[in-house]
């Protein structure tokens, strides 16, 4: 059991924390979760937390509420969350349970929850050489 809290999924991106949750996860992993992103946000000055709930397979009690609590820390301390991947299955479950879910963004994917917070791809009309951006200052020499 220390192996698997020892190996917590917590990715720093840029300003951003990422937590890709998989399987099941026992009450003791979700404490530990909850300490080391708190912690994770705190050491980064992260701007947005993300929980990709695509690889978990179901959601207790104490789940629901660790995500909540997770969640309402992560904007007290200055990141806004959002909960992407989520099966209908947790939807039911978080709703059912009666968790208070009001301060979290949600995203159908991971794709989204980025692009929610300002990150994505560059499109390609509006990548340009460098010999564009110097306005044609560079010399075939």
């Amino acid at each position: 059991m220390s192996e698997a809290i020892d190996r917590l999924p917590i990715i720093k991106l840029w300003n951003q924390i990422l937590v890709p949750l998989q399987g099941q996860i026992t009450d003791a992993v979700a404490e530990r979760l909850l300490e080391q992103v708190l912690e994770a946000i705190l050491a980064s000055d992260a701007e947005g937390l993300i929980i990709d709930l695509t690889g978990v397979w179901m959601v207790d009690s104490h789940l629901c509420s660790v995500l909540s609590k997770m969640a309402a820390s992560a904007r007290l301390m200055g990141a806004r969350s959002i909960m992407c991947g989520m099966s209908a299955e947790i939807a039911i479950t978080l709703q059912t349970m009666g968790i208070d879910m009001a301060g979290v963004q949600t995203s159908l994917t991971l794709e989204e929850a980025f692009a929610s917070l300002g990150i994505g791809k560059l499109k390609k009309e509006t990548t340009k050489s460098v010999a564009e951006l110097l306005g044609g200052a560079v010399s075939a020499g």
